[in-house]
């Protein structure tokens, strides 16, 4: 279809006229089609050419006859076919071939908390197709993952707008702790899921690792709406903590050779430019975060090949975890 806008309930409207044995000329349809649409608030179609081009899209998708018959001077259309109708015509190759495709990257979800109508709708298209479906695709992902019992509850909190008592575990602590949450969003990071939420306690935003989440409890609180955008909330940092009072800063880096090519090709941050490149093969590169655990993590698992040449802060960060790593090798001794 020309204008893709609407072209579903386009589609639809005009499939009922057409399976009417009187016919309907294209303004007709135009018209009943922008009575739908006004309905709905949205923009009219202007052109009858986007109800033309419509009528030869449902032609060529379904390899349908739409016959013209006259009316005085009026051109009328209709199916020839009397009792077609796109929505009871059986599924082409190609459509089946797509829904393939579609559930083969849905089949990734599979073992998931909340997605466990993928195998029954998996077995049931492979009953009406008469097809196996085998991924093609494959994520990088850990079906064992604790916690994540958590994530349809916590899922269906932030979808209802219901506030939490979490009942969490520290790392550092054998106490547990109770916070007042208010959910917002879910996101994954390094094979990990996190909630983000705002603490009422601490009255600012926190974010917690669903494998050190024991409980999960609704309480009647007023829910605290957000403002917060999370498309882009985590376009600024590595991973998903955002510190209080820090701000966007450039990180310097020395690549060296042997490093670089994977760099360039898998980039650190969506920032990431090259400022210098040397003789030998390596390069100054930069991205622009906000500094938090999660750089310095990254920073350290290149070794040897990554130095970081400033903010000052950073490089003494990755400085001072070196020099603990080297300590606690000198002192552990080996049988």
């Amino acid at each position: 279809m020309a204008d893709i806008r609407n072209g579903s309930l386009r589609e639809k409207i005009i499939d009922k006229c057409l399976r009417s044995r009187r016919g309907y000329s294209t303004s007709e349809m135009m018209e009943r089609c922008n009575d739908a649409l006004r309905l709905r608030g949205e923009k009219e179609v202007t052109a009858l050419n986007t109800i033309r081009n419509d009528i030869h899209a449902i032609e060529s998708r379904w390899n349908v006859v739409v016959e013209e018959i006259k009316s005085g001077r009026q051109k009328r259309y209709r199916y020839e076919d009397p009792e077609f109708s796109i929505y009871n015509s059986s599924l082409t190759d190609k459509d089946v071939m797509e829904l393939n495709r579609a559930v083969s990257v849905l089949k990734q979800f599979d073992g998931m908390p909340g997605f466990e109508w993928v195998d029954e709708f998996t077995a049931h298209l492979q009953q009406v197709t008469y097809s196996s479906i085998k991924p093609v695709v494959g994520f990088d992902s850990n079906k064992e993952l604790r916690g994540m019992q958590n994530f349809t509850p916590l899922f269906k909190y932030i979808s209802n707008q219901q506030v939490v008592l979490l009942t969490y575990q520290p790392y550092r602590s054998e106490e547990q702790l109770k916070d007042v949450v208010h959910p917002y969003y879910l996101k994954e990071y390094n094979q990990r899921w996190f909630l983000i939420g705002w603490n009422d306690e601490y009255d600012c935003m926190s974010n917690y690792a669903l494998d050190r989440i024991v409980r999960t409890d609704p309480i009647k609180v007023v829910f605290k709406p957000t403002e917060i955008d999370f498309s882009t909330y985590f376009d600024d940092i590595i991973g998903v903590s955002h510190p209080q009072g820090r701000e966007v800063e450039e990180i310097r880096m020395w690549v060296d050779s042997s490093q670089l090519p994977y760099t360039l090709s898998k980039p650190l941050h969506k920032s990431q430019q090259v400022l210098k490149r040397t003789a030998d093969g390596s390069a100054l590169i930069s991205i622009k975060v906000v500094p938090n655990y999660e750089l310095t993590q990254l920073l350290l698992s290149f070794g040897d090949h990554i130095f970081v040449e400033s903010p000052t802060s950073v490089r003494e960060e990755i400085i001072a975890r070196i020099k603990k790593i080297n300590d606690i090798y000198k002192q552990v001794q080996l049988n």
